[in-house]
């Protein structure tokens, strides 16, 4: 069976490469009318790029060259002589695809360019210069784009689109892949190695917008978290092992490029999963190749998807449950019924982009039909073929963990990639990217509001913890508190007597801790007056500070009850005992379980093995009949032969006593012969008979006289019948 999957595998992928290699030989030739055209604005973007570059080296070298007349006084001579530092190790790990597949490239980089023009961004004066520019010269432009289109046209996308359907080949996929994400249009020289490096730099590229945002995203770059670091380095140990390909330097490669898209975007950072999307793109492409590829993918296709709050994916499901809900309302209601959210099924397909969902090719095959398409079109259609395909065979589930469990095990034996690929783009052609952003903006609004609700939850959440932090920290520091509490109470206590040595009795106590060097200042005063006008000042402050410790007091008490109304301890405790008790009861719930299932596995082994008892006995039976049935073969067989023995000793026998009768006939008539002549008497001659008689039967014949006897008696019997019929 494995060797016919293999066959036919092998078969496919010919016929694949035989349609594809036809289809690239008869339209490499747009490639090669198109070139001449480019090649002069591609060899003056080159020039300008060079003398750009070497006007900024020019620069930096004469900035940091000394002057003549300071080269003798501040450069030694020891730093002259001192080797050159060395260089990092430099990645170049690009390659561009065949030629073959220029002018799907070509195509594709128009496709780039067209989305990133269409994005509303701020104008800079340096932008309005470039328009007030092309004002004055719309002939170029409007002849460009007159000759896009005329390509466009002529390009034969219907053919293109049913052989990526039918399948890339393996060798041309990378390649093709590159091709379908515009990786030229998208590629900035020197910016994968400057993330690697974690320099900063500015490039000068003016006809891609998508460079000039790449170029002007930060001054600073971020660096990559600590915590992206950690995750990628679990995740490089789980990303296909044991695959000869991820070495330690395909490893090494691996984490080059995740650290570099996770300081490309910082917003996206590393997510789980993407290191089986940049493994599978490694293993077709070269590494910065990779990259390019990556970013468009994740950057473009699936913007929004993997980002923090993953609101796009949230929105796609939606999307999806109303379409599947649209088509098949009876597989929604059953998911309703049994309790499975669609989330559970969807979100891990779209996230995974269906990798270790369903086999390999399936999953090669659908990454053909996103890469081309350039959009998210073709995940949902395969999500919708899945379910049409399965979706039948979940009614035998009972509840949602069973029914996950044999979806799951149901898409893993989706083998039959053509299938799959055909029934979403055939049966489901419908679901273009219109009506699909149609949908997404219905739901994009309320899927944002649930977000912010929950980032609302969360701040009072941490709210909560520093009221909580402020109640422990007020418990903490209660000894200045009580002692401001007691000067408080000593004070009212002291205001009901209208005495001022009285009212002065308290503070004096209060303050009594601070009085030796009150005294030792007091002392220090010549003046009587004056020491009267400082103790007054002093008093004053004193009371002031009385008075603020009052009112900070009060502050405090009410923080305090609002504290304490809030405080529902006693609430989280009685929960606490219901779900203990809960708890409790689905342990004993589990542990019944678990005791119900060993009887079950017993009796289940009981059964077992009184089954095999049975088919045992059965076995032996069967063997037993058998023989019997072979031995009664035999009987019968046996029985014929004795029987086919017996009817030729029967005819023997008649043939002996017809002869035996004739020979008894020819003596006696030889006898009568001879008895004539002589006159002898009868007598004798009837011994002679008895004894030749016996003489010539020595075995007997008594069995024939007893038949004979019997048959005379029914001849009797006859002409008696016939006599009596007669006289009637």
């Amino acid at each position: 069976m494995g060797s016919r999957i293999v066959d036919l595998y092998e078969n496919e992928e010919e016929e694949r490469s035989k349609k594809w290699e036809v289809f690239l030989e008869q339209y490499s030739e747009l490639g090669q009318l198109k070139s001449p055209s480019k090649s002069d604005a591609e060899t003056t973007e080159l020039k300008t790029n060079q003398t750009l570059e070497s006007s900024a080296d020019e620069n930096v070298s004469s900035d940091n060259k000394p002057t003549n007349d300071d080269q003798t006084d501040s450069v030694p001579e020891n730093v002259v002589s001192e080797p050159p530092k060395p260089k990092k190790p430099v990645v170049q790990n690009w390659a561009e695809v065949r030629s073959s597949l220029n002018p799907i490239e070509d195509m594709m980089c128009r496709r780039v360019k067209k989305r990133s023009n269409t994005k509303n961004e701020p104008k800079s004066s340096d932008e309005e210069h470039v328009e007030s520019i092309q004002e004055v010269e719309p002939t170029s432009k409007d002849s460009n784009e007159l000759t896009d289109n005329e390509d466009s046209n002529s390009f034969p996308w219907k053919e293109l689109e049913s052989l990526v359907r039918g399948g890339v080949p393996k060798d041309l996929r990378g390649e093709a892949w590159q091709a379908f994400v515009g990786v030229k249009a998208r590629r900035v020289e020197g910016y994968y190695q400057n993330l690697l490096d974690g320099i900063d730099t500015c490039f000068n590229h003016a006809n891609s917008n998508l460079q000039d945002e790449i170029s002007g995203e930060k001054e600073t770059r971020v660096p990559v978290p600590e915590i992206c670091k950690k995750q990628i380095e679990k995740d490089l140990q789980r990303t296909f092992p044991g695959h000869p390909a991820l070495n330690e330097e395909g490893r090494n490669s691996l984490r080059r490029l995740l650290l570099a898209y996770a300081r490309h975007n910082p917003d996206v950072g590393y997510c789980q999963g993407m290191n089986f999307f940049a493994a599978m793109l490694l293993l077709m492409m070269p590494e910065e190749n990779a990259f390019w590829t990556l970013m468009g993918m994740i950057d473009d296709y699936f913007d929004g998807y993997f980002t923090k709050d993953m609101i796009e994916s949230q929105v796609d499901q939606l999307v999806f449950e109303d379409l599947l809900r649209e088509r098949y309302p009876n597989l929604v209601d059953y998911f309703d019924h049994v309790g499975v959210q669609m989330g559970w099924i969807c979100g891990p397909w779209f996230l995974s982009i269906f990798v270790h969902m369903i086999p390999w090719e399936s999953v090669l095959r659908v990454w053909d039909v996103i890469f081309f398409e350039g959009n998210r079109a073709m995940l949902l259609r395969t999500a919708l073929a899945l379910m049409e395909l399965y979706g039948p065979d979940l009614g035998t589930a009972m509840d949602a963990g069973d029914t996950i469990i044999l979806l799951q095990s149901l898409l893993g034996s989706t083998f039959d990639s053509s299938n799959l690929v055909v029934t979403a783009c055939i049966s489901f052609s419908d679901v273009t990217e219109d009506t699909l952003q149609k949908l997404r903006q219905k739901h994009r609004p309320d899927v944002i509001a649930a977000v912010e609700e929950r980032i609302k939850g969360e701040h009072l959440r941490k709210s909560s913890k520093g009221l909580a932090n402020k109640l422990y920290s007020f418990k903490h520091e209660r000894e200045p508190l009580v002692r401001e509490l007691s000067i408080k109470q000593g004070i009212r206590d002291k205001r009901s007597d209208r005495d001022s040595s009285d009212l002065m009795s308290p503070l004096k106590r209060d303050v009594s801790y601070n009085l030796e060097p009150i005294n030792e200042k007091v002392d220090s005063l010549p003046d009587t007056q004056d020491q009267v006008m400082w103790l007054k000042a002093q008093l004053c402050s004193m009371l002031e500070d009385k008075r603020s410790a009052t009112v900070r007091a009060e502050e405090l008490e009410t923080a305090l009850m609002e504290m304490a109304q809030q405080d529902n301890r006693l609430e989280l405790s009685a929960k606490i005992e219901l779900m203990e008790q809960d708890l409790y009861e689905l342990q004993q719930l589990l542990s019944d379980k678990k005791e119900q299932e060993k009887a079950m596995l017993e009796v289940l082994v009981r059964v077992e093995q009184e089954q095999k008892v049975t088919e045992d006995a059965r076995r032996s039976a069967e063997r037993d009949a058998a023989a019997q049935r072979y031995l009664v073969n035999v009987l019968e067989e046996k029985y014929e032969q004795a029987m086919t023995s017996l009817a030729q000793m029967e005819k023997r026998v008649v043939m002996a006593e017809s002869m035996l009768e004739a020979t008894l006939q020819y003596n006696s008539s030889q006898v009568k012969a001879q008895a004539t002549p002589g006159n002898i008497p009868p007598e004798s001659v009837k011994d002679n008979n008895t004894t030749k008689r016996t003489g010539i039967l020595p075995f007997g014949l008594g069995w024939r006289d007893k038949n004979k006897g019997k048959q005379p008696n029914t001849e009797s019997k006859s002409t008696n019948e016939t006599s009596g019929s007669d006289q009637d």
